[in-house]
């Protein structure tokens, strides 16, 4: 049996460095590339290989799992990504306009690459083990290309249609857990009020009709944002601010209102960010 291509991966944070790692423990030779010699670090000790952008694009196939496509846009500007660099396609992971999704298809078809997007939806631990959503935006031929490399990513493929159809899906999603995310806040706020422990409010409303994704997995963004702060990211790119800003861009780019989007861009993400905080300060006191 022929062993399988080296596979490129740009982009190593909390989501693509647990995608690059599960993707080397299911037996690909991945290539990765990122401006941070420790997030390449464990790649490198779990057999993979880390290497120069120029080395990653000698891949038929890159994985890119950056926060948008702005790395990808500074490479084809720069001309490290030609028809010349040997890859034929990219499977974008990264959250992005749909619209973004379709200009950057259109870029990469000029110079004879494939684009397929498949932005992602389950959080590292999901990644980790192989057991992400994937929403798959473009064309047949180039999805069974890389058939192989979905599979080991997670098993609930949706294949949704063409470029910008993955994106538009990825976009909607984060609206619905968003807005759980801050429903859950508010209606915690009120029980508390009256004696209720949060784990009895979650246990009942998971049982009832109330019952959420977030519910159940109540403190999902906790070491999430533990990642971030220890990064030093900005506030404004963390997916509960970039994501919920994309949507409604979006939305008004398709002449379509989005209360909802605008609410939730407000709040959402400083009260994940408080609470994440406060756990952590609970646990360590």
């Amino acid at each position: 049996m022929n062993a399988p291509p080296r596979l490129g991966f740009l982009g190593l944070g909390n989501l693509g460095s647990a995608m690059a790692l599960r993707l080397i423990d299911a037996g690909f030779p991945v290539v990765a590339h990122d401006p941070s010699a420790e997030r390449l670090a464990p790649i490198e000790r779990s057999g993979g290989t880390a290497g120069s952008a120029q080395d990653v694009l000698a891949c038929a196939t890159v994985c890119v799992a950056t926060p948008d496509d702005a790395a990808l846009l500074a490479l084809l500007d720069d001309g490290v990504l030609s028809a010349d660099s040997g890859l034929e396609r990219v499977v974008l992971h990264s959250t992005v306009l749909p619209t973004a999704a379709r200009s950057l298809a259109e870029r990469l078809d000029s110079i004879g690459v494939a684009l397929l997007e498949v932005p992602v939806s389950g959080g590292p631990a999901a990644a980790r083990e192989g057991r992400l959503a994937l929403y798959v935006g473009g064309d047949d031929e180039t999805v069974d290309a890389v058939d192989d490399v979905l599979r080991a990513l997670g098993e609930r493929r949706f294949r949704l249609g063409p470029i910008g159809a993955g994106s538009a899906v990825k976009l909607a999603n984060q609206l619905v857990m968003l807005a759980a995310v801050d429903a859950l806040h508010e209606g915690l706020a009120l029980s508390r009020v009256f004696d209720v422990d949060d784990a009895a409010a979650l246990e009942a409303v998971a049982a009832s009709t109330g019952d959420t994704w977030v519910g159940r997995n109540w403190g999902f963004f906790d070491d999430i944002v533990a990642d971030y702060d220890d990064s030093g990211s900005s506030a404004e790119g963390r997916p509960w601010r970039k994501d919920l800003r994309e949507f409604i861009d979006a939305a008004r780019a398709v002449s379509l209102p989005a209360p909802l989007g605008e609410h939730l861009v407000a709040v959402v993400g400083d009260r994940i960010e408080a609470d994440a905080r406060a756990h952590r300060e609970g646990r360590s006191s």
